[in-house]
């Protein structure tokens, strides 16, 4: 068995330092990350449009995010520490199988009939839930099955896999519906789930995939992660910034575009989903270059100037008074969030034990979707006192723009991180 299992380690260490796409286990977690994010914006299109175009309960989609994004947050806490006590391909398809089953259960709802806005609220509380546990053990995985010479372009083909699949599934989405109905697109989503948790049974990763099996309980083992993560500057730093972004960035773009358009643009519904065609084309488009470019050396440096590029064309954005002059901004800033996330995710799974990385990976991702509802619930409040949505942009880009170049000056770990 020792001897079985050192000939794996050599192959998996041989395989990570080949390309990218020679590489097998990396081939088939790229093939599962495709068919996960176009099956999950599959089912996230078509569940909305179905609540607005056939039951006609426009207002009650935000029970739909609450139900969704309220369990992830939750089981995000605990999800990296699950990543790191159990093997992360099991975990990533008994994610995706469930998901996948419980589609094929909504399909027989669909067929027996009774499907109703709480059908859907059930399905997005469950899909939320293992939403959190897929994220922190894909984001923990990456490191076992690439090089550290290949990490920064291995997170930018799965980065730009999620963004194409942002882009294209709600288009394609939309032709199943036009042209079939939501049986049909159902069973497709369910499909590209069910394949998916398939091609995730393939990888072998080894021993680093098994996890912690020693004596410490669940919850000396998340303490043991908050203590890891408390005593790193750099990850404490990594922190607060995703706090800062998206705290003062992401919420009001995300909830003050189709305010923008409106009272701002005086623009029409086809000018908000251009300038959310030219956001997403941004971030594709800096995934692409980041991934060409394969960030290996100061990395750090590079994500704190891309977050200040990203501050700056908010702050144009803020003062775009045309339609097109928003678009190139927004591509800008687009552009600049992947040049500001996926080298910086590249170093700390460089730099991070392996042993902690789940807990870590979760502690980001808590920080960065954990701050989109207050960033919503400051950005509403804001507008209620009377002030406009391109004055509220231009203060939270200030604000980041005046964090990064204290941190970028002050904190030389951040800066020098390879």
């Amino acid at each position: 068995m020792a001897t079985n299992e050192a000939v794996i380690q050599k192959e998996i260490q041989k395989e990570a330092a080949s390309s990218l796409f020679k590489n097998k286990n990396f081939v088939l977690l790229w093939g599962a990350a495709l068919l996960s994010s176009f099956g999950i914006s599959f089912f996230l299109f078509s569940q909305s449009w179905y609540i607005v175009n056939v039951l006609g309960l426009e207002a009650s989609l935000g029970l739909l995010y609450i139900a969704s994004s309220v369990p992830r947050l939750i089981f995000m806490v605990i999800s990296g520490t699950v990543a790191d006590r159990f093997s992360k391909t099991k975990i990533m398809y008994l994610s995706d199988m469930i998901r996948g089953l419980l589609l094929i259960g909504l399909i027989v709802w669909f067929i027996a009939g009774g499907v109703t806005l709480w059908t859907f609220v059930t399905f997005a509380l469950f899909f939320g839930i293992l939403d959190a546990f897929f994220w922190a053990a894909e984001a923990a995985i990456v490191p076992s099955i690439v090089s550290k010479q290949q990490l920064t372009r291995g997170n930018s083909v799965i980065q730009m896999t999620n963004q194409t699949s942002f882009i294209l599934a709600p288009m394609l989405a939309g032709l199943l519906i036009a042209f079939g109905n939501y049986i049909i697109v159902f069973s497709v989503t369910a499909g590209m789930l069910i394949v998916a948790s398939v091609l995730i049974s393939f990888m072998k990763v080894g021993k680093v995939d098994e996890g912690i099996t020693n004596t410490k309980g669940f919850w000396e083992t998340f303490k043991e992660g908050v203590l890891y993560v408390k005593s790193s500057r750099v990850l404490t730093l990594v922190i607060l910034t995703s706090i800062f972004l998206n705290l003062f960035l992401v919420g009001p773009v995300t909830m003050g575009l189709p305010l923008f358009v409106k009272h701002i643009l005086n623009g029409s519904a086809v000018d908000f989903s251009i300038l959310e065609a030219g956001l997403a084309g941004g971030m594709l488009m800096g995934a692409v270059i980041i991934g060409v470019l394969n960030v290996k050396k100061k990395r750090g440096l590079f994500s704190l100037v891309s977050l200040l590029i990203g501050g700056g064309a908010f702050i144009g954005l803020s003062f775009s008074d045309s339609l097109w002059e928003a678009v190139l901004m927004l591509a800008l800033y687009g552009l600049s969030l992947s040049g500001c996330n996926i080298p910086i995710i590249a170093a700390i799974q460089s730099v991070v034990d392996e042993r902690v990385l789940g807990r870590a990976m979760g502690f980001i991702s808590l920080a960065s979707m954990g701050l989109v509802p207050v960033s919503f619930a400051v950005t509403s409040g804001i507008l209620s006192l009377g002030v406009s949505i391109d004055h509220i942009m231009l203060g939270g880009a200030v604000l980041v723009v005046i964090y990064a170049l204290f941190v970028l000056l002050t904190f030389k770990e951040l800066r020098e991180l390879d």
